[in-house]
């Protein structure tokens, strides 16, 4: 079982990144004129894609547009045109208001269907944004020149191997070689993909098209980490899209190397492609995490997993248990232990168009509270849906996205298929890739292709297009909540999500779909005992006609499988809650501050008061002991 990650999204190559450098090494004497001990043998590059017609465009693009040189058409050697592009509409005036969910449905708004499928638009009413929020991506770095993130509080870190000295590997600088070329990257520039095209194609292209390519590198940008961002954060300015926290601030960092690939015949033809990149190491990982929290990201999103996931728990567990990758596990684990931290994942993509009820488990990382069930609290799995051609307002797993499966209890649903967010396009031929005097190899071109960078938009489809949706939602309700902790936020997320499938949690869809109309509502069940510490009141408009009131749950809250007792404390007397559904959860005790019951409760014990106030303009069904 190889432990290296892809990207998680049907349209991408085969990623070669990971914390353990397991590559099996080979030589080609070309692609820099000289022997490079570290360039990875792959097959199967495009093995990811979902169907039939994005396998033809992912290998159309590994291959710098092949079929376009065999039939002797031009290829892109400066701007490249739009994909998908959407029209700019000019200068732009916010017309939505508050209170009104149906005016946020502008023109930018639908060019993402997620974005209504979750019901941000009831958040938007409320006055959420994500505004004083600061999320995460690691992904294949973020174009933040694109327009949909001008104006804003974006980062890039730069991240790397921590040498023997204590300093950190130089980012993008290595591209590899045979003197152990250290891992570095900035998150604030997209991963490049170099393409090298082999003599061997003068003899199968016209004189023409081999004077124009062969024995040339030709870059482009991958857009992957740039359209996760989109979907996440991208500004709401009346042009393209807009993503599901329009108004939090993200940071990013960049799992993913540049890469070169040497494009002989055979690689294009066959899979066998040769690839030379540096893969990130277990220092790179405790870097990232380290940055993100002393950044104070609340929730990071991990569009990228296994190359190859296991197939069932059994196969994970020889992952979870491998020694080389330890480190690795030990990074991971502590990025959230360390600070609460969130990690939303990526379950996974499949080729095999099976049922939801047949189709692959969610991949090791999304499923690793398996392995270290202390990470549960702050561990999201993420599945790709997709719209129902036959009914309205319904969604359906995608017939190439893996199923919850073990995962299913930090497990959602998100809209993920034909996803239009923003990307860059542009490409060069001016690329080479060099020896350096350290004997390592490096990349030239750069310059030239961000000359030849365009700011465009495309639809993607896969659980990579899934999550950040889940990620953008998070945001949202960390502004909402202000007084709750990360776990407690998801916690509120996945109990308030529309239930799909089979009743209840299940293994298909976990708790179902992303619902932010009733998620702004306070929690749906409380899943185990929860004591919530109000220290601040309510983000967003305030709705109720009670200025002493800090904040109202309309929810009818339940409780889950745990008999969950709800505690309610407050270091301020006036710290209020109102909850006004009709509670039916296991245990209550408040212990400070002020907490209101207008509804009908009817509880599985007694309710405590141990300080503060309890105030009954309801109906308690149970003995109050004081």
């Amino acid at each position: 079982m190889s432990p290296y990650p892809r990207s998680a999204y049907s349209r991408s190559r085969l990623f070669r990144a990971i914390a353990c450098s397991l590559l099996v090494s080979v030589a080609p004497a070309a692609l820099a004129n000289a022997a490079i001990s570290d360039v990875a043998m792959t097959t199967a590059i495009c093995a990811d894609a979902a169907t039939a017609a994005q396998r033809e465009t992912c290998q159309a693009r590994q291959i710098a547009h092949l079929q376009l040189a065999l039939a002797g058409k031009p290829a892109s050697n400066g701007k490249a045109p739009a994909t998908n592009a959407i029209p700019v509409t000019g200068s732009y005036s916010e017309t939505a208001r508050l209170g009104d969910a149906d005016s946020w449905k502008t023109e930018e708004f639908q060019q993402d269907w997620g974005l209504e499928a979750i019901n941000a638009h009831h958040a938007y009413a409320r006055g959420l944004t994500g505004n004083g929020v600061r999320i995460g991506l690691f992904d294949s770095g973020v174009g933040l020149d694109h327009t949909e993130f001008a104006g804003k509080n974006h980062q890039g870190l730069k991240i790397g191997t921590i040498l023997p000295d204590g300093s950190r590997c130089r980012p993008d600088y290595y591209l590899g070689g045979e003197f152990d070329p250290c891992f570095g990257t900035d998150g604030g520039r997209a991963q490049i993909e170099a393409t090298y095209w082999d003599p061997d194609w003068e003899r199968l292209l016209s004189p023409e098209r081999a004077r124009e390519l062969v024995d040339k590198t030709q870059l482009y940008w991958n857009s992957h980490g740039t359209h996760v961002a989109g979907t996440m954060a991208a500004n709401r300015d009346g042009k393209g899209m807009h993503g599901v926290a329009f108004g939090a601030d993200f940071s990013s960092a960049r799992l993913f190397a540049d890469i070169a690939t040497w494009l002989a015949p055979t690689c294009a033809f066959f899979r066998f492609c040769e690839e030379l990149s540096i893969n990130a190491t277990a220092s790179s990982f405790e870097d990232m995490y380290s940055q993100m929290n002393a950044n104070r990201v609340r929730a990071i999103n991990h569009s990228w997993g296994l190359g190859s996931e296991p197939w069932d728990e059994e196969e994970q567990d020889l992952i979870y248990q491998d020694p080389e990758l330890a480190p690795l596990w030990s990074a991971v684990r502590q990025g959230s232990l360390d600070s609460g931290l969130l990690q939303v994942w990526a379950a996974g993509n499949t080729r095999r168009k099976p049922t939801p009820e047949d189709a692959p488990i969610a991949g090791a990382y999304a499923t690793l509270p398996r392995f270290m069930p202390e990470l549960e609290p702050y561990w999201l799995s993420v599945v790709n849906l997709k719209q129902d051609e036959e009914m309205a307002g319904h969604y359906l797993l995608s017939e190439y996205s893996m199923r919850c499966g073990p995962s299913k209890e930090w497990c959602i649903a998100a809209p993920g298929t034909e996803i239009t967010s923003s990307v860059l396009g542009g490409e060069t031929m001016e690329g080479a890739v060099v020896k350096g005097p350290d004997g390592n190899f490096h990349l030239e071109g750069i310059q030239a292709l961000q000359q030849a960078t365009t700011y465009d938009y495309e639809a993607y489809t896969g659980t990579s297009m899934a999550a950040p949706h889940v990620t953008g939602a998070l945001a949202l309700l960390f502004e909402r909540y202000p007084y709750l902790t990360n776990a407690q936020v998801r916690d509120v997320l996945l109990t308030t999500a529309t239930d799909l499938g089979a009743p209840g949690v299940d293994d298909v869809y976990g708790w179902g779909m992303v619902d932010l109309k009733k998620a702004i509502e306070g929690y749906g069940m409380f899943r185990v005992d929860t004591e919530v510490n109000m220290v601040a009141k309510a983000g967003g408009t305030h709705w109720w006609n009670d200025a002493r009131v800090w904040d109202v749950w309309t929810n009818d809250i339940s409780d889950y499988k745990h008999n969950a007792t709800f505690t309610f404390s407050s270091p301020f007397a006036d710290a209020w809650l109102r909850m006004s559904g009709n509670n039916s959860f296991y245990g209550l005790n408040v212990k400070g501050g002020i907490l209101e019951l207008t509804g009908a409760n009817t509880l599985g014990s007694d309710v405590l008061v141990n300080g503060g106030m309890l105030l009954n303009n309801g109906v308690i069904n149970n003995a109050v002991q004081v």
